[in-house]
């Protein structure tokens, strides 16, 4: 047996939440997925959470590692981990020979210095025996999604570490997921899915309510273009002091405008979209428009001025309209056989 091992990562173009960056950071590995990337991710969905500093702001959750067809997804107890191997790092390592990443919540203080606690999902894909060392993934180690190595020793008191409500994976089912790339079964891509998406996003419906096995449960939400008018309430509430600020749903609207990027070339090359629309060029322009949002937003943060979020709020009204307009055009373009 060798003594190391490295699963399939690249970094991912997704990098909002550490759901979706782990999904894009298997999947962009394998270019038959890329359908199924297309038909998902495109529906914005904004969460009241009470006792969050801000709303939560993330594309719609699809349950990506229990539903995607390219993915094979084993859920185990933390009893069951256990009863298989009490030694949780040699579980791990048994689990990559099998070509398995592993996804848990870990007692990230362990890692990173300035915590008493910290839990907080991780990604593993990879060991090094000699060195002592698991290779993961996490926002943790540097601020943003990142690759690091964490030895055996911290990992496995920071498994251990974790205990009851602290273990929150799955709306609090926890425990460990094993997934594993499963090329036997293959996805066709659904233009008329595609657009009832995109006409949710234009009425601030979502589409997947009618499958609720699809659907994590959650406080009251917004979807599509009422997301934009709901960040609009949050930053006057910021404004007023009334509301902390976090750049973080910014960040979801800059991701959500560069997979659209993706998108729209897709449609082209695949014969569902008319050519000469020019919406790669204006959806070019929505992302500039995003990312200056969450620049001013950071900015924000760090200087307290006020009329930075009147810029904020400006610029969001400026996207919202656009994007409504972006997507009438994209919808009336559609070839639906």
């Amino acid at each position: 047996m060798s003594s190391s091992k490295i699963l399939p990562m690249q970094y991912p173009i997704i990098t909002s939440w550490q759901w979706v960056a782990n999904s894009f950071a298997v999947l962009d590995n394998y270019p038959e997925t890329e359908p199924w990337i297309m038909n998902h991710f495109i529906q914005l969905q904004l969460t009241t959470n009470p006792g969050w500093i801000s709303a939560y702001v993330d594309f719609f959750r699809t349950p990506v590692f229990e539903y995607c067809p390219w993915l094979f997804h084993q859920h185990l107890k933390r009893e069951t981990v256990r009863f298989i191997n009490e030694d949780i790092c040699a579980f791990i390592v048994d689990c990559i020979n099998l070509n398995n990443y592993i996804y848990g919540v870990f007692d990230q203080a362990f890692f990173v210095q300035g915590h008493d606690r910290l839990p907080h999902d991780l990604f593993i894909y990879g060991y090094d025996l000699e060195r002592r060392v698991f290779h993961a993934a996490d926002f943790t180690f540097t601020g943003k999604y990142s690759f690091a190595e964490v030895p055996f020793e911290q990992l496995e008191k920071a498994y251990h570490a974790i205990e009851g409500e602290d273990d929150w994976l799955y709306s609090g089912k926890g425990g460990l997921s094993l997934i594993s790339f499963n090329d036997s079964i293959g996805y066709e891509f659904n233009i008329s899915n595609l657009a009832e998406q995109l006409e949710g996003f234009l009425t601030g419906h979502n589409c997947f309510e009618k499958s609720r096995e699809m659907t994590h449960r959650t406080n009251p939400c917004v979807y599509g273009l009422g997301v934009y008018d709901q960040l609009i309430e949050n930053l006057i509430k910021i404004q007023n002091k009334e509301q902390g600020a976090d750049y973080r749903p910014f960040h979801v609207l800059c991701d959500h405008k560069a997979l659209m990027l993706r998108r729209i070339p897709f449609l082209e090359q695949h014969g569902y979209l008319k050519p000469g629309t020019n919406l790669a060029e204006r959806y070019q322009s929505l992302e500039n428009d995003a990312l200056l949002c969450r620049n001013f937003l950071i900015k924000y943060m760090v200087t307290e001025q006020s009329s930075i979020i009147d810029k904020i709020i400006t610029n969001i009204r400026k996207i919202r309209n656009e994007e409504e307009e972006q997507i009438k055009i994209l919808l009336s373009n559609l070839v639906i056989a």
